[in-house]
């Protein structure tokens, strides 16, 4: 039994306990959010009698659903296994899986990833004799993808023509889906939507299915998304959402701020919790955090309030240039290192990826090793494509893209020309392409016959595997892919992809383990959702963007290139709306240390090829980092208290004789006291 009360604190039991109304838990960073979601999962099945096939937890990242998955199975154990707990993607897919038929899909459907939709818009714009100069592939992926990401889409409405031939890219590109029985990302959301609202008896099946809804980060949640958990909750009211309106920071890509801002207005009768009380920061990098993002004003009032009392090292430098700036963080780095902290909790968080070289160039020079978040990610990795590409046909023969890459690499000596035969089958005979290749074998005599003929054997061998991971070991093995990759690339190169292969098998294992019945449509789901910050290393240095750092924390963190036109953006300091989100992301990147915070900016950087002068930026005045020791009473400066001891002061308000602050004391928390009562130290 859980013993509820002694396991988390006050503001954390009441979000748990609450179910008599819909929920809203503004949870600030490092105040225990996962926390609260996994027991609150437990309370629902240990007090509330809920079955926990009948609970549904929503995350962003396969990287969080998985620890979620982790966390319920240590509390509440094997119940944890029947749980719908998966990101948006998953869970929906889930659905579609049992009903996709009711929007024309068949039941082998597979996923397409994002480089193979591209692959496939360029055929298409070759096809339709578009300029790729002047209307790029990306372009069109990209309004493909938001017109997907709209009621419109759901509803069926004819997409507006947002660039040229918009409407016939789009026709031509859910055609070849259709053939190759394939959805994309995000098909997988609108298509369960529009399943909800064309078919009453299905959603109401679903309704009444979840006795209870748990949505994680839901500050990053774009429109449909809430459309979808709208439709599922408003009924019945049994919803908790769980998120910090101060770390919205994808606005870029769809996240709407405003889903959780005005959550109270979508939903009736709402309860809110703030979870304040942070169990990651030192008290002066809180009163730094909190200094900055008052500045906001589309947000929830609320202040992170400290729960450990040790101190923190904050610095502010001026340096000369990027390069002066990168020889500074590594000199600090070297005797940050030498204080006993390790390479893998220190990080150098910048606003954009562009700004990394400098920081690679002084730490490859100094011999530190480091890891770059956010380049490649694994699954996208071409060994991996290559690998993978069996499985996905092996899972649907109906895979067009997947064939062609499977049947191509390792080159077998089937061309372009028997390729496009064998597609011209399908299209006839509307078969599968398996069976078209059956077909073209039975057809074909000498070398390609017995080309074809191995390669359907290759194919069929893979049913006599149980296990995902025996089949990788199979394919390696049956195609000679480690004698390929040696024969076109440097050994040190070729090292790396068998590495990676094997890091393929690794994952396979893994996957595994974590299931009661392997199943390979799972596994293939999986690897295409996931993401780079999926596979951190230890033992190096971090280098990332802000928007890769959400969700981590170090001990030291080095925030770099604070300068106006870097960070904030210039395209964002003239539009409030865009600039509160690069305050965010300021907030976030604040927010990942623990003890020491070193933010730095330049008089003078390269910019668009020339070098420019620089002004600091405005998040600096706004964070009031304290600098020298005068002798007044302000945020930030330790005190001594005659009955409760060392403390800092978190805020003053007021002012003369009726000055009083809310000073944090380390055995006794926050007092609000008259500053006579204190002496400075």
């Amino acid at each position: 039994m859980i013993d509820f009360e002694k396991e988390l604190n006050n503001e954390q039991l009441e979000a748990v306990t609450y179910v008599d109304s819909p929920l809203l838990v503004l949870s600030g960073a490092g105040t225990g959010k996962t926390r609260v979601i996994t027991y609150k999962i437990a309370y629902l099945i240990e007090k509330q009698k809920m079955e926990s096939h009948r609970i549904m937890a929503v995350t962003f990242t396969n990287k969080a659903a998985d620890e979620m998955k982790k966390r319920v199975y240590s509390i509440v154990g094997d119940e944890a296994f029947n749980l719908w707990i998966g990101t948006f993607h998953s869970n929906t897919l889930r659905i579609l899986r049992r009903e996709g038929y009711l929007v024309g899909l068949p039941n082998n459907f597979t996923i397409i990833d994002q480089d193979d939709r591209l692959s496939l818009i360029k055929n298409i714009i070759k096809r339709l004799n578009i300029d790729h100069k002047k209307f790029s592939p990306k372009m069109y992926l990209h309004f493909i993808s938001n017109y997907k990401n709209s009621l419109d889409f759901v509803y069926g409405k004819e997409p507006e023509e947002l660039v040229h031939r918009f409407d016939d890219v789009f026709r031509y590109y859910q055609l070849e889906l259709k053939q190759s029985a394939q959805i994309d990302f995000d098909d997988m959301l609108a298509l369960t939507l529009k399943i909800f609202l064309e078919n009453r008896e299905i959603l109401h099946f679903y309704i009444n299915l979840f006795d209870y809804i748990l949505v994680d980060e839901f500050q990053d949640t774009n429109s449909i998304q809430f459309d979808f958990l709208k439709i599922l909750a408003e009924q019945k009211g049994n919803i908790c959402v769980v998120g910090d309106d101060d770390q919205s920071i994808y606005g870029w890509r769809g996240a709407e701020i405003g889903n959780i801002v005005n959550f109270d207005k979508y939903f009736s009768d709402v309860k809110i919790v703030k979870l304040e009380r942070n169990y990651r920061s030192a008290p002066a990098i809180l009163y730094v955090a909190n200094n900055l993002i008052r500045n906001n004003c589309f947000r929830k009032d609320k202040s992170l309030k400290p729960y450990h009392n040790f101190d923190a090292k904050i610095d502010l430098r001026r340096c000369y240039d990027e390069c002066d700036e990168a020889e500074f963080v590594v000199k600090q780095l070297d005797k940050i290192v030498e204080e006993g902290v390790p390479l893998s909790d220190i990080a150098i968080l910048y606003r954009t990826n562009a700004q990394s070289r400098n920081f690679e160039v002084a730490l490859n020079s100094r011999g530190i090793p480091y890891q770059v978040i956010g380049g490649i990610s694994f699954y996208q990795r071409k060994e991996i494509k290559d690998i993978l590409s069996y499985l996905r046909f092996f899972n649907n023969y109906y895979d067009v893209p997947s064939f062609i890459r499977c049947v191509k690499t390792p080159p077998r000596g089937i061309g372009d020309k028997t390729i496009e035969k064998i597609i011209s089958v399908v299209n006839g005979e509307r078969v599968s392409v398996f069976d078209a290749v059956k077909i073209v074998a039975e057809e074909s005599s000498g070398k390609l016959a017995k080309k074809l003929l191995d390669f359907i054997n290759l194919i069929d061998g893979l049913n006599q595997f149980d296990k995902v991971s025996e089949m990788i070991s199979y394919i390696v093995n049956k195609t000679k892919y480690e004698e390929y990759i040696k024969q076109f690339e440097e050994i040190y190169v070729a090292d790396k992809r068998i590495n990676n292969i094997n890091e393929l098998i690794n994952s396979a294992v893994a996957y595994e383990e974590t299931v009661k019945e392997v199943n390979l449509g799972d596994f293939l789901s999986t690897t295409t959702l996931q993401t780079s910050v999926d596979e951190i290393d230890g033992g190096s240095v971090k280098l990332m963007t802000i928007h890769s750092a959400k969700g981590l924390e170090f001990d030291t963190v080095f925030l770099v290139g604070l300068e106006n036109g870097l960070f904030p953006l210039f395209s964002s300091m003239d539009e409030q709306r865009e600039l509160e989100e690069e305050r965010r992301l300021c907030y976030v990147g604040i927010t990942r240390a623990k003890k020491r915070l070193i933010v730095t900016y330049a008089d003078t950087r390269i910019v668009y090829g020339r070098r420019q002068e620089m002004e600091p930026s405005i998040f600096i005045d706004e964070m009031r980092i304290v600098k020298g020791l005068e002798e007044e009473f302000k945020d930030g400066k330790k005190v001594f208290h005659s009955k409760f001891g060392k403390g800092m002061i978190i805020s003053i308000k007021g002012s003369g004789e009726d000055a009083k602050a809310d000073v944090f004391f380390e055995k006794f928390g926050i007092k609000k006291m008259s500053l006579r009562f204190l002496k400075l130290i």
